[in-house]
């Protein structure tokens, strides 16, 4: 099923054109951007943790631009766990909103909310907040997102982070850059720290953009590496 899922996304990009919307420089930070309105994207995510047991994990995303400022989608979220069967995980509803044009601001400001829920009703539910700041200068984009994650009924903790990429644009065909993420986990008495630093490179041409992420654990509680893949296709 993994795989007739992976080429039904590539087979639906095959008929749409893409004018690069929301075109991702990063897999894990995300840059001062919104869809414009009336605008439709879908995006597919693979996610792989590489650790003493690999992981993986499928997004689909349909976004839509409800006004130049704001955005709202939904995902539908598959994973499977090494020697494990592929399952329909979850479901997550998100929205941005920026705060002014691009430069307004020392750093332009945008909020990013989620509710994700999990299918298996064992497992908690999450809400998610970031502000994300970015700034342009010339070929350079830079990204910064403070998170704090809610997880609850069943159990409750909380985590706190942040994403952070730097990118240069040699061309609007392909842009290279790094990133870092970084999660505090406080469960009970516990906390829990996992953190990642990695190179992101992002390719468009013709009727789609990808961008390619891999990142490597830094602290005891990280995987060993985690690689991502996006692809966005205009609709």
């Amino acid at each position: 099923m993994r795989n007739i899922l992976i080429v039904s996304v590539l087979f639906i990009s095959l008929f749409f054109s893409n004018s690069h919307a929301d075109r991702r420089h990063f897999v894990w930070t995300y840059q001062y951007m919104t869809l414009p309105a009336g605008a439709t994207e879908l995006e597919f995510y693979q996610t792989t943790k590489i650790s003493g047991k690999d992981s993986w994990e499928y997004r689909i995303e349909v976004e839509q631009g409800l006004t130049d400022r704001w955005d709202f989608s939904v995902y539908q979220i598959f994973s499977q766990n090494e020697d494990e069967p592929f399952r329909w995980d979850a479901v997550k509803f998100r929205t941005r909103y920026r705060f002014g044009e691009t430069g307004k601001y020392i750093l332009d400001p945008l909020l990013y909310l989620e509710y994700d829920r999990k299918l298996d009703f064992s497992d908690p539910n999450k809400l998610e907040a970031k502000l994300i700041l970015g700034k342009q200068i010339d070929a350079v984009n830079l990204a910064l997102n403070p998170v704090y994650e809610y997880h609850f009924a069943p159990g409750k903790s909380h985590e706190l982070g942040f994403d952070m990429g730097v990118s240069y644009e040699f061309s609007p065909k392909f842009i290279a850059g790094v990133e870092t993420t970084s999660r505090m986990e406080f469960e009970d008495e516990e906390t829990e720290i996992g953190s990642y630093v990695g190179p992101t490179v992002s390719f468009a041409t013709g009727n789609w953009w990808y961008t390619i992420g891999a990142a490597f654990g830094v602290t005891k509680h990280s995987d060993n590496v985690r690689v991502r893949f996006l692809m966005g296709i205009g609709l």
